[in-house]
C-alpha cells in the first residue's frame, strides 16, 4: 500500500513542553490510519501540525491537502440549514451534497432552521458534511464523536 506521509524524525514541542521526540509516523493512502493515546500525549496538537506546519517539518503539498474536524470545529450559527446547503451545493455541487447529506442522515434536519438552533449532533453532522465535501488526502477526525447522541 502507497504511503501518504512518511516522518522519520518527528519531534512536536508545544510551550516548552515535548510532546513527541524522534518519532517515526507514517499514514497509507486509502486506508484508515488512527492515533492512539491517553489524553495530553498531544494528539490534537499533531493533527494541527500536519495542516498548520508550525514544527516546520510538514511537507507542504500534505499541509495543503489536511482538514481537521474536531468538536472545536465550526459552522456558521446565524445561517439558515437551508442557506448552508445552498453554499455547498454551487461549490461542490448538488449530487456531491445530496449523496452525502443522505450518507449521514442530514436530511431529516430542518432546513428553516438557524443552525445556532440545532442540537450539537445534529451540528456535528453539518460540520462533516461540509468537511467530507472538500475532499482533502488527510481528514482528521479529532474527538469527532463527542456531540453525537442517538437521537441524531
Amino acid at each position: 500500500m502507497t504511503k501518504l506521509l512518511e516522518l522519520n524524525d518527528y519531534t512536536l514541542k508545544i510551550n516548552n513542553k515535548l510532546l513527541l521526540e524522534h518519532t517515526k509516523v507514517s499514514f497509507r493512502k486509502g486506508v484508515i490510519n488512527h492515533i492512539l493515546g491517553k489524553n495530553g500525549v498531544g494528539k490534537s496538537q499533531f493533527a494541527k501540525d500536519l495542516l498548520l506546519n508550525r514544527s516546520g517539518l510538514i511537507p507542504s503539498e500534505i499541509s495543503k491537502n489536511v482538514t481537521i474536524i474536531s468538536s472545536f470545529s465550526n459552522v456558521p450559527n446565524d445561517l439558515k440549514v437551508c442557506e448552508l446547503f445552498i453554499l455547498l451545493e454551487k461549490r461542490f455541487g448538488l449530487d456531491s451534497v445530496a449523496h452525502l447529506a443522505h450518507s449521514l442522515h442530514a436530511t431529516n434536519i430542518s432546513k428553516t432552521s438557524l443552525i445556532g438552533q440545532l442540537s450539537d449532533g445534529q451540528k456535528q453532522k453539518l460540520k462533516l458534511l461540509s468537511f467530507f465535501l472538500e475532499d482533502k488526502s488527510i481528514i482528521v477526525l479529532d474527538e469527532i464523536t463527542n456531540a453525537l447522541d442517538k437521537q441524531t
